[in-house]
């Protein structure tokens, strides 16, 4: 990989959430945060302007939630990577976001390294649905 930092934008509500994960995205050398915002509609509008390479977005947010401005971005700008990161641990959400156009699924409960880990993956094209999950999933579809 070139010297060349992942430009990633975090959408949450919550200040205090974007705040503790910028911390730890900018741990890593490779990652660069350049900007926070708190709804879809905000991700939406500077999407383009921002040029991100990963978004990281909730999907509880007051006015446009994340699976929304999901489908809005990816119709605007396919070649952004969107990850999820929410409280919500259901497989419908997972699968409702990836058919939105996610690239990956996580949830807060995880482990630091976890999120690190998963923006990488996305990065470089892989989709990424947290291990739990990808159990889950796989356990429902079996006995489906």
């Amino acid at each position: 990989m070139t010297d060349k930092k992942l430009r990633i934008i975090l959408v949450d509500d919550h200040a205090v959430v974007r705040t503790g994960y910028r911390i730890l995205l900018e741990n890593d050398p490779a990652l660069e945060v350049v900007a926070e915002l708190e709804s879809g509609e905000e991700a939406n509008q500077q999407a383009r302007e921002l040029n991100p390479d990963i978004m990281v977005m909730d999907l509880s947010m007051p006015g446009m939630g994340g699976l929304e401005a999901i489908r809005r971005i990816k119709a605007k700008n396919p070649e952004i990577n969107i990850l999820v990161f929410t409280m919500h641990d259901n497989v419908s959400f997972v699968e409702h976001a990836m058919d939105a156009g996610a690239s990956g699924y996580i949830t807060k409960n995880n482990a630091p390294n976890e999120l690190i880990q998963a923006v990488h993956k996305i990065a470089s094209g892989e989709k990424y649905i947290e291990p739990a999950l990808k159990e889950k999933m796989n356990v429902q579809y079996e006995l489906g």
